[in-house]
This record gives C-alpha cells, sequence and structure tokens, in this order.
C-alpha cells in the first residue's frame, strides 16, 4: 500500500508540472509580437546581431529571430517589454 501511495503521488505531481509547464510556454507565446521585425536572419546574422540592432533601435526588450510560420523566412523581431 505504501508503494502505490507514492507513484500516486508521484505521478500527480508529474501531471502537475506538465499541465503548469504548457500554460507557461503558451503564455510566452502568446506575448511575442511580429510588429517590429527587420532584418532577414542569415547564418552571418544571428540572435546576437539582432539583439545589438534591437538596442541600438532603442527598444527595451529582447531581439529574436523568429517568425509567424514555418514557410516564413526567419527576421530579427524586436520586442518592446
Amino acid at each position: 500500500m505504501g508503494i502505490t501511495k507514492i507513484l500516486l503521488s508521484f505521478s500527480l505531481l508529474v501531471l502537475f508540472v506538465l499541465f503548469f509547464s504548457n500554460n507557461v510556454l503558451a503564455a510566452e507565446l502568446e506575448k511575442f509580437s511580429y510588429d517590429h521585425c527587420r532584418s532577414l536572419c542569415t547564418d552571418y546574422y544571428g540572435w546576437h546581431e539582432c539583439l545589438l540592432d534591437c538596442i541600438h533601435f532603442g527598444y527595451h526588450g529582447a531581439g529574436e529571430c523568429a517568425s509567424p510560420s514555418p514557410n516564413v523566412p526567419k527576421r530579427c523581431c524586436c520586442q518592446t517589454q
């Protein structure tokens, strides 16, 4: 009976963690904006150059190479927050 309680408790803990992490990831994806996307990201222009450009242009948030769809090339998107 002791092992059953431990396994049940562990299973509930794993389910809780998975549920919480999925909600956090979904919330992060919803906050991302493609409104301020500029340069095309390439092998030579990556996340570091994108971040530096966003800082140079006065954005307070991070810059990231991203695209709204897998079929669209990644661009440097500056985040305002």
